[in-house]
């Protein structure tokens, strides 16, 4: 148990070191690279190196303490300077799946109109496509036939169900819910606390890594927040912040679209066990009746 204590500590020490403080360590350079030089010395190597001597002599020249005291700021800012990017992904993560009050509503009315256009262009392309494989007889040469594959993904990249977020992560996550509640008529609000207590440990071993990857990937954007921020002094920072934002929104939907999948395929497999959990054991396959009864359950008449 010891060994396993000690094990564990290095590891959380490992990742800790990795995910805040060797980013924070490198903004705290930046920040004295952006101090020191400004816009209008952006690229002025000399004398940048010029300053790392000074303050090295500087430091060599009043003994060990001095090494100590710049090396404990060093660590201090790099501290701070995580703790606050930590912040901004939390408020970037929210900004990805809440709604944005008048303005999202605005965004959504503009989501869900875009995709209503891309599900009629869907459902005219199915009925052309019905149309001319019907009239098909076997001495016709083939029509052309519309690309309703190539359809259906540019409806999907909207969104998988009709919008109801300014987000397309956001969204993602509401589609689960919705193809849960048509597929098989269950409230998964109130059944995803109990089907986390009924599945096993490496599903919710997959579930937190997905999202954590979620959470990296807004702390990411944090981290581009604050290069941006930086860019106002010195503007290379801010082509690091483009990127780190770009970097990080890109890696925020491939998480989201895991989590989204993982979570779905939870309750496909696990909802059977769930209801017997409850008392109502199923027999074959879970049915919208099922879900409904389940969900009474849960909600206990509410």
């Amino acid at each position: 148990m010891t060994a396993f204590i000690t094990s564990l500590g290095g590891r959380l020490a490992e990742r800790w070191l990795q995910a805040l403080l060797l980013p924070g360590v490198l903004f705290v350079g930046a920040v004295a690279v952006a101090g020191r030089l400004g816009h209008g010395r952006w690229s002025d190597v000399g004398d940048l190196a010029a300053a790392v001597d000074q303050l090295g002599a500087w430091a060599t020249g009043r003994g060990n303490g001095a090494v100590a005291l710049l090396a404990v700021a060093v660590v201090a800012g790099a501290v701070a300077a995580a703790a606050l990017a930590q912040g901004l992904g939390r408020v970037v993560v929210l900004g990805w799946t809440t709604t944005w009050g008048p303005l999202g509503r605005l965004l959504v009315r503009r989501r869900r109109h875009r995709w209503r256009r891309a599900v009629d262009r869907y459902e005219e392309a199915l009925r052309v496509k019905a149309r001319l494989l019907l009239g098909v007889r076997p001495a016709d040469p083939p029509p052309e036939l519309p690309d309703t594959v190539a359809l259906a993904t540019a409806r999907d990249r909207i969104a998988l169900v009709e919008p109801r977020l300014p987000t397309w992560m956001g969204d993602r996550m509401h589609a689960v819910d919705e193809r849960i509640r048509t597929a098989y008529d269950l409230d998964l609000a109130s059944a995803w606390p109990r089907l986390w207590l009924t599945v096993a440990e490496e599903v919710r071993g997959a579930l937190a890594r997905a999202q954590a990857e979620f959470t990296a990937a807004g702390r990411l954007a944090g981290w581009g927040s604050l290069y941006l921020l930086l860019g106002l002094r010195w503007w290379p920072a801010a082509v690091v912040g483009v990127g780190a934002w770009a970097l990080g929104w890109w890696r925020g939907r491939t998480s989201m679209e895991n989590l989204a999948q993982l979570v779905e395929a939870t309750v496909d497999l696990q909802a059977s066990a769930l209801a017997a959990a409850l008392g109502h054991p199923v027999d074959g396959c879970f049915t919208p009746d099922d879900g409904e009864v389940v969900t009474r359950i849960l909600r206990k008449g509410t």
